[in-house]
């Protein structure tokens, strides 16, 4: 009887989330409406990626951006086998899309980490450091079998503005 009552009232629940979001999106002005639409964000400048994704998509006043390795644009190889130096890397390309959009670091809201070995947390987080000085995002950071390129770093991110 409990998991009827549960599912009863996960049921009501996400029923009413789901009614409010439509009366929430029928009074919304035409204006805001198209403000949010889906954005491309791209640098000027930069050959974009055969692959399916897209670098940055802005979202109303959301922007999400991908995943991002320590790597040279003009090379196309990462900059260092070192994991501080590819940390920064990531971050600067991550900070010019941001700039693209019309943000900066302060609106980083969430970013995530990834490593391929977690012996490198702790040189990660000082060259991560030197980017979020004051009032840091949310972050998780994990360990992965493996990153494209042989990357040691991925860092993807949430702004909000």
């Amino acid at each position: 009887m409990k998991n009827k009552t549960r599912l009863f009232s996960s049921v009501f629940f996400i029923s009413f989330a789901l009614l409010f979001l439509l009366l929430s999106l029928s009074h919304t002005s035409e204006s805001e409406q198209t403000a949010m639409k889906k954005e491309v964000v791209i640098l000027p400048g930069v050959k974009l990626s055969s692959l399916p994704f897209s670098p940055a998509v802005k979202f109303g006043s959301l922007l999400f951006l991908s995943g991002t390795i320590g790597m040279d644009p003009k090379t196309n190889e990462l900059v260092s086998p070192n994991v501080g130096d590819q940390t920064k890397q990531c971050l600067e390309i991550l900070g010019q899309v941001l700039h693209q959009a019309g943000m900066d670091f302060e609106d980083a809201v969430r970013c995530t980490v990834y490593l391929t070995d977690l012996n490198d947390y702790i040189e990660m987080n000082k060259a991560y450091a030197a980017f979020f000085p004051k009032d840091p995002p949310s972050r998780a950071c994990v360990e992965v079998a493996g990153l494209v390129r042989g990357a040691k770093v991925e860092i993807s991110m949430i702004a909000a503005k």
